[in-house]
């Protein structure tokens, strides 16, 4: 059945009238009275009335009230309940005034219509049930489209990768909306030349022959322009010959008798074009099809744009996490070659006054002097060492394959701060210590948890001017699930500069020669390898917090 808006003219005869009257004459002179301006049904009782609504759907019904079995009320209620848009309209005499209100008030009919009736009146009373019915089929259909319209949005801006979404829309084109088969058109970063991103069916023999079409602006130039304008745009089959060359090879490939090509028109131009076609022998494409596919353009150039920008992001932070890892690599070569550079010196330096010192007894060149080269070669080695481990994605600790153990982390802070009396000593600092008791023990490897605390401590201690305590504790953070091991010290701060790279490999605060900047770089990967946290509260001048939570429901 025809659509109808209010702002259009209507062709009454699309929407069929029914009139229902045990009378034949009556039937006969409704029908030779209207059937050249309407399209007329009729039927001699209420079943045979209903029997008809089976088989089509009827715009208006019309019935007499006082008939046999069942009266024209009773008929039309029936009529409601079988299709709650039938205008439905009583055919009555004046005299039947209770049952004209009943049957108004209990929605049975539309209206009523007094015997006898003139043509005139009669006709004016058509039209308006037609141009009612009309209205209400068109606004039922369009909530249907906005609501299909609107899950469609909501699937392609959910989707965020191109492809699926050009799938999405494509798919949603053919099996919603009912279409024969569609395609995306793209241009290029140039700007210059629309290419497929997309065809639906794919199997089909013409898309796949259209796969290979390009259209430039040489080629193409007012379809071109039209796209860029805005415009939609109907290819036929009949206008093939007027069409520029790859459009008229497109149209006479897809071979129907329609394409509709609507505008990508995105905030930044138009980016591309949705063509929609009948080439199955589909409906023509009325005024309400061409604005269902121009608003469904208007949704997927906003999630196309969404996806690319996605992608665009994306691909920005590939690069990054590219350029990011060229620096840590270039930071790791320049620390190496540092730490290296130093202890070659003293190696150099002894290496080359070896040969004129052979036939010396310098005992110190031949003892202090060589005991220091020695050292510095270890110091080399041990560097590499720890950098072998950390790329092979071990910790650097005393051998490989660490047995994890049931570790008393109580116990152990004891050990360790009974290890660094002497390094405490030699800087005037304190150390004191307060493991809360009770501490469950925590599955870990001992040796990293010992080198955790051992780092922190040393670093505490050499950030603490003479005189001054460092204090540190273990306890249990019920909440989180973990034990935690807490030092604090009352030096000079970590400046808010310094503080987002005290994990850096090489980074140091301190002087030559007096650490490598590794230290709290080993912590924090030790501390991950037991998928713990570290964290560094400081403030200039005042002191450093550290606190390492490690999760007591360690694998074994």
């Amino acid at each position: 059945m025809a659509r109808a808006r209010a702002d259009r003219a209507v062709d009454y005869r699309q929407f069929p009238i029914l009139y229902v009257d045990d009378e034949p004459d009556n039937l006969r002179i409704f029908e030779l009275t209207f059937r050249n301006e309407f399209e007329i049904l009729t039927a001699a009782d209420a079943s045979s009335g209903l029997e008809a609504l089976s088989r089509q759907r009827i715009a208006v019904v019309l019935s007499d009230h006082r008939m046999p079995g069942m009266t024209g009320v009773e008929f039309l209620s029936a009529v409601h309940q079988f299709d709650e848009s039938t205008i439905r309209i009583l055919v009555t005499a004046y005299g039947d005034v209770a049952t004209l209100e009943s049957a108004i008030n209990s929605g049975s009919i539309y209206r009523f219509v007094p015997k006898p009736w003139t043509p005139e009146d009669m006709r004016v009373t058509l039209r308006n049930g037609i141009e009612r019915f009309a209205l209400a089929k068109e606004r039922e259909e369009l909530l249907r489209e906005l609501t299909l319209l609107n899950r469609i949005s909501k699937s392609m801006n959910q989707q965020l990768a191109s492809d699926p979404l050009l799938d999405l829309l494509l798919t949603a084109v053919i099996e919603d909306l009912g279409y024969d088969a569609a395609g995306i058109l793209l241009f290029g970063r140039k700007n210059k030349v629309l290419s497929w991103g997309r065809l639906a069916p794919e199997d089909s023999p013409a898309n796949q022959q259209l796969a290979s079409l390009a259209i430039d602006c040489d080629s193409a130039p007012e379809f071109i322009r039209a796209l860029r304008a805005g415009e939609s745009q109907m290819l036929t089959m009949d206008g093939a010959l007027a069409l520029e060359p790859p459009i008229r090879d497109w149209v006479t490939e897809v071979a129907a008798e329609q394409i509709f090509v609507a505008p990508l028109v995105g905030k930044d131009g138009t980016i591309g074009a949705l063509a929609v076609d009948n080439r199955r022998g589909g409906p023509r494409f009325s005024a309400d099809h061409r604005a269902l596919l121009e608003g469904l353009a208007d949704h997927a150039v906003v999630a196309i744009s969404n996806a690319r920008m996605v992608e665009d992001l994306r691909r920005t932070r590939e690069q990054i996490v590219r350029a990011d890892r060229l620096g840590t690599l270039g930071t790791l070569a320049a620390g190496l070659a540092h730490e290296i550079n130093n202890p070659l010196v003293s190696i150099h330096t002894f290496m080359s006054m070896a040969p004129s010192k052979r036939a010396e007894a310098d005992t110190e060149f031949w003892g202090s002097y060589h005991e220091l080269a020695c050292q510095e070669v270890d110091r080399i080695r041990r560097l590499v060492d720890t950098m072998r481990r950390l790329g092979r994605g071990s910790g650097p600790v005393n051998g490989d394959g660490d047995p994890r153990e049931a570790v008393d982390f109580g116990s152990l802070l004891r050990e360790v701060v009974r290890l660094l009396d002497r390094e405490a000593s030699k800087a005037q600092v304190t150390l004191t210590i307060d493991p809360a008791p009770d501490l469950p023990k925590v599955v870990a490897i001992r040796d990293h948890i010992q080198q955790i605390f051992m780092n922190i401590l040393v670093n505490a201690i050499h950030a603490s001017p003479p005189g001054v305590e460092v204090r540190s504790r273990v306890f249990l953070d019920h909440e989180a699930e973990a034990v935690c091991f807490e030092v604090a010290d009352r030096g000079s701060g970590i400046s808010d500069a310094d503080l987002e790279r005290i994990f850096d490999p090489f980074f140091t605060t301190k002087g030559p020669d007096q650490g490598t900047g590794l230290g709290l770089m080993i912590c924090h990967r030790l501390v991950t390898d037991h998928q713990g946290e570290i964290e560094v509260d400081s403030t200039p001048g005042v002191g450093s917090t550290f606190l390492v939570r490690i999760p007591t429901n360690q694998p074994a």
